[in-house]
């Protein structure tokens, strides 16, 4: 008679501690998981400008669709060697398994980056073209349309990313995090904040009030929306958080998020087009911070 290597209705061994290797990412995953949201989020935040805000927007968007290209590549670079082994990177473009979360992912953020770096060319060929040569002045018009719809296809790739759970976090099959229900929707909602406030900054940097202001009512509803994902998230986070992080870890991380991030940040959109700046730019290290957080859950206790 085969003898039973454990009893029915108890735990096996295997269920008695976390079976799934930690690769060792150390600070890797938290910087790939905060520039994908962020370049995604600002592209969609971009987008829907472009598309559905004032003509203003229209002569921000070729230094938008340049910075969402510069980040994208940094993006990319961390992500290839988040895989462990670069060579998988370029596996998994050979074919594309909606099955696989790793094919998807990177077919995805592949996508994303080709259409906005398209785009991005596209423009600037234009451009120099328009003042410095007439040699591509019959051919403006055609350029300019393929600009678009490049920048739409970005637009429609970032979405596919930014609603993406496996794309933004590699770290979904870690104990901690791979039972977070709430981690897609908390994405989306930072992701978009996070893209608000890059847009907010550039915005400034380029002198642009009228757009700043714009943004003001998006980012006063995207911190509520981000603080509500949070604590949704930290619903099913906590249990590991208290196994893996100190109580002061746990306090700090949900002050920066709802004290700075939250109330102070919410505060800050008041004043004027200086303020939501300064909210931009709060919800920007906050986002650090949550992703520090969030990828601490998954140690080994």
């Amino acid at each position: 008679m085969k003898e039973k290597t454990w009893v029915s209705g108890s735990l096996s061994p295997y269920q008695l501690h976390d079976i799934t290797h930690r690769p060792d990412w150390e600070n890797l995953i938290v910087w790939d998981a905060y520039l994908n949201n962020m370049t995604s989020g600002f592209m969609v935040i971009t987008g829907l400008a472009w598309m559905a805000g004032p003509g203003y927007f229209t002569a921000l968007l070729p230094w938008a669709i340049t910075v969402a290209l510069a980040i994208v590549v940094v993006d990319l670079i961390l992500l290839i060697f988040d895989l462990g082994d670069p060579f998988r990177f370029t596996n998994a473009m050979r074919v594309m398994r909606f099955t696989s979360p790793l094919s998807v992912g990177v077919w995805g953020l592949a996508s994303y980056a080709t259409c906005v770096g398209f785009a991005v060319g596209l423009y600037w060929l234009s451009y120099i073209s328009a003042h410095t040569t007439d040699f591509l002045n019959p051919y403006i018009d055609i350029l300019d349309m393929l600009t678009r719809m490049f920048v739409i296809l970005a637009f429609l790739g970032a979405l596919v990313v930014i609603c993406y759970k496996g794309v933004a976090f590699s770290c979904t099959s870690q104990p901690g995090v791979k039972n977070a229900r709430w981690l897609t929707s908390f994405m989306v909602a930072d992701a978009m904040l996070m893209g608000l406030g890059v847009y907010s900054i550039m915005a400034a940097i380029l002198q642009a009030p009228e757009a700043i202001a714009y943004l003001m009512l998006p980012t006063l509803i995207l911190i509520i929306a981000r603080c509500i994902a949070f604590y949704l998230l930290s619903l099913d986070l906590n249990p590991r958080a208290k196994l893996t992080n100190s109580k002061m870890e746990n306090f700090w991380v949900k002050f920066s998020v709802y004290i700075l991030g939250g109330v102070i940040a919410f505060g800050c959109c008041f004043i004027g087009p200086f303020g939501v700046t300064v909210a931009g730019v709060i919800a920007l290290v906050v986002g650090l911070i949550e992703r520090y957080w969030i990828i601490s859950t998954t140690k080994k206790i």
